[in-house]
């Protein structure tokens, strides 16, 4: 739990330094990193130390090198940089390699994505597999390579059976939070700069991804949601912060 703890302590910190640098929320506020706080601290079944731990941390560093490559497609570094991130998540939690694909597609939106950019998105992806893989044949564990590989073929969807009240719960309330934030955004996203306008759009591709890792794999359902949860706080204190009316202070 303490090391859960620590976990979530750096991941809040790095949501902050998210908002301060690119200036997420029009108005100066610390509700973004708040939002994450509250969302990850009131689901039990996120505390105890977990992979899902270092999945969320290295997208976050994803999310912050992706605004800094916005509308630039000749930095193959960065580009390298992020799929080595997403590479490594993949090696802990093999399902989430469907986040390469997402990513190649938010580049090419962001204008970022060239033939030298998605060689080294390439190579950077398979990095991690390459030093592990490598790893085991130098040290004669070729059988875990094996085990490994055959890992891939034996996702088997809809299990529910392994999703409990508590997840279902969470996952409600975080769609209460996270629908009407969605149409806030929709209404009002005209007021944002291009480019943060863009990042919430990436944000919703990624709520889009995410729903639907839990809802066809959902014995991952915890490395999704924690993952899940990060993606829906820049959105839901985007509303919580700028929405102005009854309903809105209501639901706060």
């Amino acid at each position: 739990h303490w090391i859960g703890l620590v976990f979530c302590t750096i991941c809040t910190a790095f949501m902050v330094e998210l908002n301060n640098t690119n200036m997420l929320i029009r108005v100066r506020t610390r509700m973004v990193g708040t939002t994450l706080l509250v969302l990850w601290t009131s689901c039990g079944f996120l505390h105890p130390f977990q992979t899902a731990h270092f999945a969320i941390l290295c997208l976050l560093i994803c999310y912050h090198a992706l605004m800094y490559i916005y509308q630039q497609n000749h930095n193959t570094g960065t580009t390298f940089f992020i799929y080595a991130c997403i590479g490594g998540i993949s090696m802990i939690i093999q399902p989430l390699c469907i986040l390469a694909l997402a990513f190649f597609f938010v580049l090419g939106y962001f204008r970022a994505l060239s033939f030298k950019s998605f060689l080294a998105g390439l190579i950077g992806f398979f990095l991690p597999f390459w030093l592990v893989f490598s790893s085991c044949f130098l040290i004669d564990k070729t059988d875990l390579i094996i085990q490994y590989v055959s890992d891939y073929s034996q996702w088997i969807p809809f299990q529910y059976h392994t999703v409990n009240s508590h997840h279902v719960a969470a996952f409600t309330l975080l769609l209460l939070i996270v629908i009407p934030s969605v149409t806030h955004f929709i209404r009002n996203n005209f007021q944002d700069k291009i480019k943060v306008r863009m990042f919430f759009y990436f944000i919703l591709w990624m709520e889009l991804v995410l729903t639907l890792g839990i809802i066809v794999l959902p014995h991952h359902f915890q490395e999704f949601y924690l993952l899940l949860v990060m993606n829906s706080s820049p959105l839901s204190a985007h509303f919580l912060t700028l929405s102005n009316n009854k309903f809105s202070n209501y639901f706060i």
